[in-house]
């Protein structure tokens, strides 16, 4: 009953997170030849609720050698406007990338922009706020910002116990860096 009650809110938010713990991936990567740095990609994840195979982001964490999940995408939402769940996959996984390499990808935050659209944007403090510059993506129409970003949290680390919400002003943000290495690590197909 609760994760029925997930997916349906969840349902209503621009992603759907896969709620697997172990998705398999089809990587030609091993550990051995993977970069020295943390690296988003978009790649297609086992998805146990629906027992497909989803387009999710993905990051790489080399101090782990291993790989975490970040966001599978499943919503039908943005598609009649062009974006597709494999589409948004690719180009959130670039923002990702482009944010981490150019340190800015410190924190995930909420906020709206455009006249009262929500996303979900990096930010290198947490004094920082959403604009379209550090806009990683948008939420479908009414869906709560901080709920979706709970969610996302709540879901890659299994609940964990190690906190790595945090609010200010009422707003929450979530810790990149605490995130990766708390994160459970999927299993990458060779």
């Amino acid at each position: 009953m609760k994760l029925q009650s997930f997916c349906t809110a969840l349902g209503l938010t621009a992603l759907t997170l896969s709620v697997s713990t172990f998705p398999g991936f089809s990587q030609d990567n091993s550990s051995a030849n993977q970069p020295n740095q943390v690296t988003f990609f978009c790649q297609e994840v086992f998805d146990s609720a629906s027992g497909e195979k989803i387009p999710a982001t993905v990051a790489w964490i080399p101090e782990r050698q291993a790989h975490v999940r970040f966001i599978g995408w499943k919503s039908q939402y943005f598609e009649k406007s062009g974006w597709s769940p494999q589409k948004r996959c690719q180009e959130v996984s670039k923002k990702f990338k482009n944010f981490q390499e150019a340190g800015l990808l410190n924190y995930l935050k909420t906020g709206k922009i455009n006249n009262g659209i929500s996303v979900i944007c990096a930010v290198k403090s947490n004094e920082e706020t959403c604009n379209g510059n550090n806009q990683l993506f948008q939420l479908k129409t009414g869906s709560d910002p901080e709920l979706v970003l709970k969610q996302l949290v709540n879901i890659a680390v299994g609940t964990s116990s190690k906190e790595i919400l945090q609010s200010t002003g009422g707003k929450t943000y979530v810790n990149v860096g605490n995130y990766l290495q708390n994160a459970p690590v999927v299993n990458v197909e060779k």
